[in-house]
């Protein structure tokens, strides 16, 4: 390590280029009125303080300030350029100890301020090399505060109260709880126990408890990443992202913490059960790192499910028909013993039972049957999901309870599990497809599903809105429908049905439905009948005859501004 001279004076000279910007960052947060400070921190007594981080970039003669993991710097500074890189030693051993005895120094200022929280970290990360941690420093007072608050938080609100609480509440709630500096000693059962009597206060509104449950999953599985799987694990970053985990040789798996154990464990069965589709991958990946740990409790969730489900639930067996779910893998198994209805109905009694007691609505079905029917609309997957619900549709007795399915099954960004990319499909689309060709009666069923659809990661919607124009034709019973279908679809050859649509009835029974759109649905619908605007300006001004009052009140309509 350099000891001369010029280096004292360059280190120096580093140091108070780094704490003159620290300065700065702190007049800057300080310049929040206190006002605001006391508004921010008084929505929930669960937040003590604002400020709990300060990470520094010192790197080719530029300093910049971050307050937030991965956001944007909050401030730059114009720094010193060093010719020669310092030295980890020289990083860690030299600078580090100046900048933590100034900024410990700068936190006494604000140890009763509501401007920095109970606990505030700082590292620094010089010339692009790893980062190092400054100091972390924890105000006692702000802690045993804190813990005084979320103890009657939960004993007031929570056991004493049944009223439901506020999702703020329970975003600094869960991180609270699984926060080592707040509770050292991990009580699993007491965090899950809290966990269960937030969810019961708030089950009276659904889109609330998947906002409140969310935080905490949110919270659960930053701590499992960020500081248990650490402990265990080495961790790289792959190109796109995805953390790569490989166990740190010497592991003694018999002093394995089974509170925490438990906690991962929990945290990956809510992550599979309850987070979107796409989500579903950090929970089976946390599984896989308690196996390598030598889980049995993870190996038994691999084999038989996560065991939340009772398994009258997710078995079910008699002469006709033999059904088995499986939810951690999304799987549900039916072989069916006797073709008939019968068989079909308790295999949807058995589905639509899951997906009422919380089972993925993004699944896929194994089926054993001998039959092979299909629902007869181009693109659509010929997989074993689709069969069993083609299947099903053959039998017009069971159509009201295929109706019930779809209802129940059909939940925007989820998908059956068994389909490619470009056949992605909502769950509920081959039962809701099949009745809509069946019979007028399942229009609304088809309306209501199109509402649904995540038109740019869903394409069969498209040829299923051809095969419906067939089926039904095109006139003032029928265009509803169509129009529902068509908002749906990112494109299509629908222009030939333009003439179809060039009726003087259809005409203003169209005008009617584009005038209750938003004016981009409007044009959405033109494009795709007449290609653009302009066109139907053109056909509009080129009809002379009956349908000349039709094309003018589409027009008026489409045409409007927004």
């Amino acid at each position: 390590m350099k000891l001369d001279a010029d280096f004292n004076h360059l280190i120096n000279t580093v140091a108070e280029e780094i704490l003159g910007a620290v300065d700065e960052w702190f007049q800057q947060i300080e310049q929040k009125k206190e006002k605001d400070i006391n508004e921010i921190t008084g929505r929930t007594s669960l937040q003590i303080g604002i400020h709990d981080l300060l990470h520094i970039e010192y790197s080719d003669g530029k300093i910049k300030l971050y307050s937030w993991i991965n956001g944007s710097p909050d401030c730059q500074h114009k720094g010193t350029r060093l010719e020669n890189p310092l030295t980890h030693q020289e990083i860690e051993n030299v600078l580090i100890p100046l900048l933590e005895k100034a900024i410990r120094q700068k936190l006494q200022i604000y140890e009763d301020s509501a401007l920095v929280n109970y606990r505030f970290q700082a590292s620094i990360e010089v010339g692009g090399s790893e980062t190092l941690p400054i100091l972390n420093d924890v105000n006692q007072r702000k802690r045993e505060l804190l813990l005084q608050r979320i103890h009657a938080y939960i004993e007031d609100k929570l056991e004493g109260q049944s009223y439901p609480t506020d999702p703020l509440e329970s975003f600094f709630l869960s991180r609270h709880l699984v926060d080592p500096q707040l509770f050292p000693d991990m009580d699993t059962a007491f965090i899950l126990r809290v966990y269960g009597l937030v969810m019961e206060r708030n089950k009276g509104n659904k889109s609330k408890l998947d906002e409140h449950r969310s935080q905490f999953i949110h919270a659960f599985r930053k701590w499992a990443e960020s500081v248990f799987l650490p402990i265990y694990f080495h961790s790289v970053k792959s190109r796109w992202g995805q953390a790569e985990h490989t166990i740190k040789e010497g592991i003694d798996l018999t002093a394995m913490e089974p509170k925490q154990m438990e906690l991962v464990l929990q945290t990956a069965i809510l992550i599979i059960k309850y987070e979107p589709n796409y989500s579903r991958k950090n929970g089976l990946d946390l599984l896989e790192r308690l196996k390598e740990l030598g889980s049995t409790r993870a190996v038994k969730v691999f084999k038989v499910g996560s065991g939340t489900l009772p398994a009258e639930v997710i078995l079910y067996k008699d002469e006709q028909i033999e059904c088995q779910a499986h939810d951690v893998f999304s799987i549900i198994t039916i072989r069916i013993k006797e073709e008939c209805a019968d068989s079909y109905a308790k295999g949807l009694d058995f589905i639509c039972r899951l997906l009422d007691k919380g089972f993925f609505r993004s699944y896929q079905i194994k089926l054993k049957s001998q039959a092979k029917n299909i629902v007869s609309i181009p693109g659509l997957a010929k997989s074993q999901t689709h069969r069993f619900f083609a299947n099903a549709l053959q039998y017009e007795e069971l159509h009201p309870k295929l109706e019930t399915y779809v209802r129940l099954a059909m939940v925007e960004h989820e998908w059956y599990e068994d389909t490619e990319v470009e056949k992605n499909c909502m769950p509920g689309t081959y039962a809701a497809f099949g009745l809509g060709l069946a019979n007028r009666r399942y229009f609304p069923l088809v309306k209501a599903y199109m509402e649904r659809v995540d038109e740019e990661h869903q394409s069969v919607q498209a040829a299923f809105a051809g095969a419906f124009i067939k089926q039904y034709g095109i006139d003032e019973t029928t265009l509803p429908t169509i129009t529902a279908c068509l908002l749906r679809c990112q494109d299509g050859k629908f222009n030939k049905y333009r003439t179809d649509f060039e009726t003087a009835v259809n005409l203003q029974a169209l005008s009617r439905i584009i005038a209750s759109l938003a004016p981009h649905y409007a044009r959405h619908l033109v494009e795709l009948i007449w290609g653009s605007l302009d066109n139907l300006q053109k056909r509009q001004q080129k009809e002379k005859g009956e349908c000349a009052d039709g094309f003018a009140a589409v027009w008026a309509a489409a045409n409007r501004k927004g």
